[in-house]
């Protein structure tokens, strides 16, 4: 899709290149040839085109989509230099069992989602950001001793590129070497598994879904919302585990089928209890939508991580 995207770009921008060359050519040739009438006409059809072709040149660097929205809200006067962007980095581990999701529950909404939450940055990084990319804490959410460090920012229009280039290439963060963290504080500390029989947490990399800057309802805020998606290796003993966890009722936990995730949990249609218990999140996880998302390949090997 976004190759796709890309070459209509080019071929638009072609196209006004080409036009616009004609034409000041043929305004040449006319002048050259005293045909006034035919370098009027070159002229009006050149200055119908080059507003349009230096537009089409600046598109071609909005190689991702994202880049494009934030440039379509720019031109419609929506965006501004010093507007904030709500920014929320995170990952979310897939783990899939018997056909089913396991998710866990959210202490704050009472909802069911991955395992898995925002990106935290380390001091190194507090550092440099402060010094080179300026970024206020993003008050939606209390900032406290939990919540302290998470790739939930704002970020102001004109240095959200340089942001998210800046979110790739760093090392002062948390990284697909070691994505333990979330791993243990939502299966262990939660006394839903017991970490010393679990053994080593094996993963690979499925790729990254990346929102549209887009308005959130939510938030009331224009945001952009990244999620890389982390596909757990279980072992056999592991799975084991897990099918263990399937026979008791607790509701720390849930394991939804794919269509429930599409629903949001909602299953009473045509009752009055249309109750979403499952965050909006979660359909990202989904193995029926790894197509859709970005970077499938800048991770291909299996991270093993000892707990």
């Amino acid at each position: 899709m976004r190759e796709y995207s890309y070459k209509i770009k080019m071929l638009k921008m072609l196209a006004f290149l080409i036009g616009s060359i004609i034409c000041v050519g043929s305004i040449i040739y006319f002048e050259i040839n005293a045909i006034s009438i035919g370098a009027t006409l070159g002229g009006l059809v050149a200055g119908f085109l080059l507003p349009y072709l230096f537009p089409s040149i600046v598109d071609l660097s909005d190689n991702k989509n994202w880049k494009s929205s934030q440039r379509k809200l720019k031109r419609a006067g929506l965006l501004q230099n010093d507007t904030f962007i709500r920014i929320s980095f995170a990952y979310l581990f897939r783990m899939k069992i018997d056909g089913r999701y396991f998710l866990v529950q959210n202490t704050r909404t009472k909802k069911y989602q991955p395992v898995g939450g925002a990106y935290k940055f380390y001091e190194e990084e507090a550092n440099y950001l402060a010094d080179n990319i300026p970024a206020e804490s993003d008050d939606r959410i209390p900032v406290n001793k939990i919540t302290k460090q998470d790739y939930r920012l704002l970020v102001k229009s004109k240095d959200l590129r340089r942001f998210v280039s800046r979110f790739d290439k760093t090392f002062y963060r948390e990284n697909i070497t070691d994505l333990s963290r979330e791993f243990v504080e939502e299966l262990f500390k939660t006394n839903i598994l017991d970490e010393s029989t679990f053994g080593d947490l094996s993963y690979k990399y499925c790729g990254r879904h990346m929102t549209n800057v887009e308005y959130g309802n939510v938030f009331n805020h224009y945001e952009l919302l990244l999620a890389d998606i982390i596909e757990v290796q279980l072992t056999t003993k592991q799975e084991e585990l897990f099918r263990k966890l399937m026979e008791k009722d607790c509701s720390k936990y849930h394991f939804a089928q794919a269509d429930e995730i599409k629903s949001y949990g909602v299953v009473g249609y045509g009752t009055d209890k249309l109750t979403d218990d499952i965050a909006n999140h979660t359909p990202k996880i989904l193995s029926e939508n790894t197509d859709k998302l970005i970077m499938r390949n800048k991770h291909k090997e299996i991270i093993t991580v000892q707990l």
